[in-house]
């Protein structure tokens, strides 16, 4: 399987971090209906991260394997409409790194114990956890969690499902000339449609030329949700295209394993 796995190293430009290489959306337009769709920052051992998460319970966040592996430490969560500057950037002052954390909740990652690093159709398991510090609408007041979708929802009529138009969500960048990466500086949503579901994940195809939808995902963010119906179908994995016009694959949030992992934390 060709793929790019999509964990996002930041660097600070104009006051915002930086993503690359990682899920975005490409062609698509300013969202501030999904508000529980928000910016995951966090910290590895390789450097310092975003992702895309999604709100399933008040303390709970849904994003990707990838963007929790390690555990990840230093996770502050925002949903916050446009993209918050990093509250641990090096070289600020104490009141400025303040002023910035006010934007978030802090938190801790929870990668699925069966993640190890490789995207495979069969055994991904590439989905994670932030369990936050404090419920989200403490800071948001009115913000709802994503419902989930019934056990095995995909496993439908796929044929009727590639008629349905899936809606994409993420913060990310959009590729410019020679491929330059440049920030989004709000959340973004886009259209999409299906290309095939598979045990674990779920593919789109992506392409912002695509007559019949608004675009699809490309890099700048992981962990972003895939809608249907209202429901919150997985989380963003990974594309297989450097040029953003090709295919792009959800872990799936409705089989029973990875709902039993979700469980443990909606229902402890």
């Amino acid at each position: 399987m060709v793929g790019a796995a999509i964990g996002a190293l930041l660097s600070v430009v104009a006051g915002f971090v930086l993503a690359a290489p990682s899920f975005a959306i490409n062609g698509g337009t300013p969202d501030t209906i999904h508000k529980n769709v928000g910016l995951v920052r966090f910290t590895t051992a390789e450097g310092r991260f975003r992702c895309t998460g999604t709100l399933i319970s008040q303390t709970v966040v849904l994003t990707a394997g990838h963007c929790t592996e390690g555990p990840a430490t230093n996770v502050y969560v925002s949903f916050d409409d446009a993209l918050q500057p990093d509250p641990l950037a090096a070289g600020i002052t104490k009141q400025e790194r303040a002023a910035r954390a006010a934007h978030y909740i802090t938190g801790t990652a929870h990668p699925d114990p069966a993640w190890d690093g490789k995207l495979t159709f069969a055994k991904q398991h590439d989905q994670g956890v932030v369990v936050l510090d404090a419920a989200a609408n403490t800071k948001w007041p009115g913000i709802t969690p994503a419902p989930l979708p019934p056990v095995g929802y995909l496993d439908q009529n796929q044929g009727q499902l590639k008629n349905e138009t899936f809606t994409l969500v993420g913060y990310g960048v959009k590729i410019g000339a020679k491929k330059e990466q440049q920030v989004v500086p709000v959340r973004t949503m886009t259209t999409s449609t299906l290309k095939n579901i598979g045990d674990e994940v779920i593919t789109f195809q992506i392409s912002s030329n695509d007559s019949k939808d608004g675009g699809g995902s490309c890099f700048g963010d992981s962990g972003g949700p895939a809608f249907l119906n209202g429901y919150v179908l997985g989380d963003a994995s990974y594309v297989n295209s450097l040029s953003c016009n090709g295919t792009g694959s959800y872990q799936r949030d409705d089989t029973v394993y990875s709902r039993a992992f979700l469980n443990g934390f909606l229902n402890p």
